[in-house]
């Protein structure tokens, strides 16, 4: 027993003293941390693992995780503080508190294993990469920094899939992070680069291999759509109804079975519409067909009230109320239509057809509507498809073959399904006319035709509207006459040329005038002295005369260049059929053939006698007067115009009115515009706040 009691505190002794030792020399090892021994530290803490486990972790932790030494290693650091921290957890209370002493607490452990997250986490965002922060993220999962961690990767990842910009690398990004905030924009980008991918040649074929391989794609919708612009590209009515047999599911089906009504029946009338109808039996809006084919025959005349429009129909019954800023007559079926600054069409049963999208329109010629947004301008057909673009800044007459176009300072032409057909390399360009249109290229002008081809190659200064075979041009400052096949008849000889006027045009040279006709033959030879102003006084009238001047005197010749009249009259006027209209003393009158006066000289104008009335001015108004020179309709008028057979048409004091030729009143004279409508029915009444209609039958019996 004495032995084992001796044994026994012989080895209490042994531990104690162990105890005392490494407490001592873990001290050791704070102590030389504390001045930056780092060598020494490190040796005493390796050596206290596995006996004091904690503090010696703690304090290889901070060795390692301090980089002015050479053991600066932020990796080991974590590793160590983890340890302390696990080890400290299981350290019984009496070494904590001796642990206390050197600095090592549960708060320090804590407050230093943060300090290495942190230090950890600016390593990482100074690497800024995917492999970076996917390291701090699997070794720091405890740190306050992990979330902004993982947002940094993930932004990182989505812009390497942008970059890459592949559908692909975004399905790549979306099955990897599944949490990112990135993942709504990543999935609408792999849908779209998706879609792109499988229709990057744009061809039906590929369009078909989409919707049937990716049924639930957000861009169905636009490949369908896409198989309906690339099965309908040559715009006909065959191409539409092919359409619609190959693909009877496709949403766009109403619309095609649309455009081939619409282009079958450009013309609206009731035949078109039975023909149509016979055609097509299976055409699907058999309704919207009967009401076209009642209202085909009713024509609607657009009315104002109070600054609003709308439109009456034949018998003056309001069809469409006055709901609109402003309207437009109806062609092809639809009328333009503007409300709140916006442009769409209706049809006759004030439907919308086209949406209140755009700033400007024209109405339909042969089924294509000009229409403009944003100072732009394209082309729609009666659907509302958009067959130009709206691209250019101006676009011509669209019931042409070729229509003309403007694009930044350049001119070209396209055909009616928006091709271009003529590049933009022109100056300017015409609306063809008559089969012709004139191009103007580096300053000269040329005229092709309606297959495109030169009939004349730019050569010429300046050519003459193309409305009839005497086609003047200019070169090096002379005038000449083409005809439409681009044949010269005259070549450019002549300082100035008129166009035909009543047979035969007017052509100056070298102080001279005379007269040519349309083939370019001399009919009067060029010996008249030229006067200035004579390419516009001296023209034939629809009588066969000429004013020419002798010694600044007026008298007339026939067209054969024969004196008619002498030249005795400061003017001449229009010659009627036994009186001719005469100037002197700066006042009118009339004279018969033989030069004698029959009306004297009491009138600041006067025109010919029709129906042996003239009209005539006095003080700045006008009358008629019969052959004797009596007031027949006292001058008391702004303005006088034939109106029908036997009414006149009257402006006194800013308003209009129609009146007989005796003055009897068939309209009062209080409309601010007067006119017939374009069928000739009605008339249409303006004031200052209305647009309204009366039969002309009412006014003109």
């Amino acid at each position: 027993m004495k032995v084992e009691r001796k044994l026994g505190i012989i080895l209490s002794t042994i531990l104690l003293f162990s105890s005392t030792s490494l407490s001592a020399c873990i001290q050791k090892g704070f102590e030389a941390l504390e001045i930056y021994d780092y060598f020494k530290a490190k040796k005493i803490f390796y050596k206290s693992l596995k006996k004091q486990p904690a503090s010696a972790s703690y304090g290889l932790s901070v060795i390692y995780s301090r980089n002015d030494n050479p053991f600066y290693n932020l990796d080991s650091a974590l590793h160590y503080a983890g340890r302390a921290s696990d080890a400290y957890f299981n350290t019984k209370e009496k070494k904590k508190a001796k642990m206390k002493e050197w600095g090592v607490d549960t708060l320090s452990i804590c407050r230093h294993a943060d300090q290495v997250d942190l230090l950890c986490f600016e390593r990482a965002t100074q690497q800024h990469t995917i492999v970076g922060y996917d390291h701090f993220i699997r070794h720091n999962a405890q740190a306050l920094q992990l979330d902004q961690a993982i947002a940094n990767r993930n932004t990182l990842a989505f812009e390497q899939a942008k970059s890459n910009n592949t559908s692909y690398a975004y399905k790549k990004f979306i099955d990897a992070y599944p949490q990112a905030v990135e993942i709504p924009e990543a999935t609408a980008r792999y849908e779209k680069q998706l879609f792109n991918e499988y229709t990057i040649h744009n061809t039906l074929e590929a369009h078909e291999k989409f919707v049937r391989e990716q049924p639930s794609s957000p861009y169905v919708d636009q490949a369908l759509d896409n198989i309906y612009e690339l099965a309908t590209q040559a715009k006909t009515p065959e191409a539409y109804l092919n359409f619609i047999r190959k693909y009877p599911e496709n949403p766009a089906v109403p619309k095609a079975w649309r455009n081939v009504y619409n282009l079958s029946t450009q013309s609206r009338t009731p035949e078109n519409i039975k023909k149509f109808l016979v055609n097509f039996p299976d055409y699907p809006f058999k309704e919207e067909l009967e009401q076209d084919y009642i209202l085909a025959n009713t024509t609607y005349y657009p009315y104002q009230k109070s600054g609003k429009w709308g439109y009456l129909d034949e018998e003056l019954k309001e069809r469409i109320p006055l709901d609109y800023d402003w309207v437009s007559s109806f062609s092809e079926g639809v009328a333009a239509v503007m409300k709140h600054d916006k442009v769409a069409f209706i049809n006759k049963n004030n439907h919308v057809v086209i949406p209140f999208e755009y700033d400007e329109a024209e109405p339909f010629v042969k089924g294509l509507a000009i229409v403009g947004k944003d100072d732009k301008y394209g082309l729609i057909n009666r659907t509302g498809e958009i067959i130009v673009p709206l691209i250019y800044d101006e676009i011509g007459a669209a019931d042409n073959q070729f229509i003309s176009i403007e694009l930044n300072g350049k001119y070209g032409f396209i055909d009616r399904k928006g091709n271009l057909q003529v590049g933009m390399q022109y100056e300017s360009v015409g609306d063809f006319n008559k089969g012709l249109a004139y191009v103007k290229q580096n300053g000269l002008y040329g005229i092709i035709d309606t297959n495109l081809f030169y009939v004349v190659k730019p050569r010429y200064d300046w050519v003459d509207n193309l409305d009839n075979a005497f086609i003047r041009v200019q070169e090096k400052g002379l005038f000449g006459v083409i005809d439409p096949a681009g044949n010269v008849l005259v070549e450019p000889i002549y300082d100035q040329l008129s166009e035909i006027e009543n047979g035969l045009a007017l052509a100056v040279k070298e102080g001279l005038y005379g007269y040519i006709r349309p083939d370019g033959s001399v009919a009067i030879p060029l010996n008249l002295t030229y006067q200035e102003g004579v390419i516009n006084w001296g023209l034939f009238n629809e009588k066969g005369y000429a004013r020419v001047t002798t010694e600044g005197k007026f008298g007339l010749i026939d067209t054969l260049g024969n004196k008619f009249m002498p030249a005795l009259f400061e003017d001449v006027g229009e010659v009627s059929s036994d009186l001719i209209a005469i100037k002197r003393h700066g006042k009118w009158g009339y004279c018969d053939y033989d030069t004698k006066l029959k009306i004297p000289y009491n009138f600041d104008y006067t025109s010919g006698f029709k129906e042996n009335l003239a009209m005539v001015q006095t003080d700045g108004l006008y009358g008629l007067i019969d052959k004797k020179g009596n007031f027949v309709l006292k001058a008391e008028y702004e303005s006088i115009e034939l109106f029908g057979q036997n009414a006149l048409l009257v402006k006194q004091n800013g308003s209009y009115g129609i009146i007989d030729k005796m003055g009897g009143v068939l309209l009062p004279v209080e409309y601010s515009k007067v006119q017939l409508t374009d069928d000739g029915k009605l008339l249409q009444l303006t004031t200052d706040d209305a647009v309204t209609y009366m039969p002309k039958t009412e006014v003109l019996k």
